[in-house]
């Protein structure tokens, strides 16, 4: 898979899965389609820092440990950036990143694998 078909397939996991969770919670922020909007962003902005990252990663620590590093910082960076642009409440915010980010990095796993 490169790099802009994982992103691809980032973004077309991660934003609805964003939008669907604000919108069945209904927490308050600029709504849910922002969430998810907000999600998508998030993603294709952290994802070439993700890409280069694990590639590095992967070549000095075993896989599982690079990949939880990862996707640890990037949940983290993608819920503050959430919580700014959709105005959504922090925790909110970290409950969407962590979910939009394990749902995309399972399907990606199941993907390459």
């Amino acid at each position: 898979m490169t790099e802009f078909e994982a992103l691809l397939l980032g973004v077309s996991i991660e934003a609805p899965a964003a939008y669907a969770l604000a919108h069945r919670f209904g927490w308050a922020c600029r709504g849910a389609r922002h969430v998810g909007l907000a999600a998508a962003v998030a993603t294709a902005a952290t994802h070439p820092q993700l890409w280069s990252g694990a590639s590095w990663a992967y070549q000095h620590f075993p896989f599982w440990a690079s990949a939880l590093g990862a996707e640890t910082l990037v949940t983290i960076a993608e819920a503050l950036l959430i919580s700014w642009m959709a105005q959504l409440a922090i925790r909110p915010a970290f409950l969407v990143s962590m979910l939009a980010n394990a749902a995309s990095c399972a399907v990606g796993l199941a993907v390459i694998n």
